[in-house]
C-alpha cells in the first residue's frame, strides 16, 4: 500500500509505502506554532519507503525541549510543512522521515502510538485511550 501526503496546493508530495511507526502526537509549543494547531501528528516512515515529489524550501529549528535540530521541508507555493528527516541523535525515529499526519487526509490513517510534551497540552484535548503519554519526550 502506498500512502500519499501532499501540501495544500498539491505541488509537494510524499509517497510512502506501508504504515508508519511510530505515529506521534506532539503538544510542544514549537509544533503548535509550526502547524497553527493545538498539537501536531507526525507519521514516521523509514527513509527508503518515502519518495518526495515537487520543490521544497527548508527551515531548521534548533531550539526546543529536547535540544534537537529539525529541518522542515515546506512548499514554497502554499507554505505547508510536509516532511522532515530525523536527526541522527533522535532515538526511536533516527534514520526515518517524519510526515505531517494531516497531509495524508485519510480517514483510515493509523492511530497515534504515543503522545509527547503533554506539559504543553491544552486541558480540553484528551489523550486517546490506551496511548502512552509523556510530559516531555519519550524518555520522561
Amino acid at each position: 500500500m502506498t500512502r500519499v501526503a501532499q501540501c495544500h496546493c498539491g505541488q509537494l508530495k510524499a509517497n510512502c509505502v506501508g504504515d508508519p511507526y511510530p505515529v506521534v502526537i506532539c503538544h510542544c509549543e514549537l509544533c503548535q506554532r509550526r502547524t497553527g494547531s493545538f498539537f501536531h501528528v507526525a507519521a514516521w516512515f523509514e527513509k527508503h519507503k518515502v519518495t518526495i515529489e515537487g520543490e521544497a524550501k527548508q527551515f531548521t529549528r534548533t531550539i526546543g525541549d529536547a535540544g534537537l535540530s529539525f529541518t522542515f521541508n515546506f512548499c514554497p507555493e502554499c507554505g505547508t510543512s510536509l516532511w522532515w528527516p530525523a536527526p541522527s541523535d533522535s532515538g526511536a525515529v533516527a534514520g526515518k522521515i517524519g510526515i505531517a499526519g494531516g497531509c495524508f487526509a485519510e480517514a483510515d490513517f493509523p492511530a497515534p502510538t504515543v503522545s509527547i510534551y503533554e506539559k504543553h497540552q491544552h486541558a480540553w484535548i484528551p489523550t486517546p485511550e490506551g496511548v502512552p503519554s509523556f510530559k516531555k519526550g519519550i524518555q520522561s
